[in-house]
């Protein structure tokens, strides 16, 4: 009688230690759950603010590169008034100036000679 009170009493022990040994697994459980999802969160939020910063750069290159097809335009319109202004003075490009050629009443050898004499 005396041995089945002692094994009760064990055997209470026992099942109260193995529900307090569920709850704690349970708590931790639930805190790696917490600190993985945590963790994803603020990972997410980088990715995030990443992606605001590539949009942010996107829309500043596209603007350079707007700009700079402006000016390879305008240098392309300049190039061709220079090979214009080059072929009127057969070549003699010293002197030329950047403003488009006009046509004048002098004849050809004097414009050589105003424009060299630049």
């Amino acid at each position: 009688m005396l041995y089945d009170k002692l094994r009760e009493i064990v055997l209470r022990a026992d099942s109260r230690l193995i529900t307090a040994e569920y709850i704690a697994l349970a708590i931790c459980a639930l805190v790696v759950v917490a600190v993985l999802m945590r963790s994803r969160v603020r990972t997410w939020k980088r990715i995030e603010t990443i992606e605001s910063r590539l949009s942010k750069m996107q829309s500043e290159i596209a603007t350079v590169l707007q700009v700079q097809a402006a000016l390879i335009a305008k240098l392309n319109a300049n190039s061709k008034v220079r090979s214009t202004a080059v072929e009127m003075t057969d070549g003699d490009i010293v002197g030329q100036s950047m403003s488009p050629a006009t046509p004048s009443s002098q004849p050809e050898s004097a414009k050589s000679v105003t424009l060299s004499g630049q």
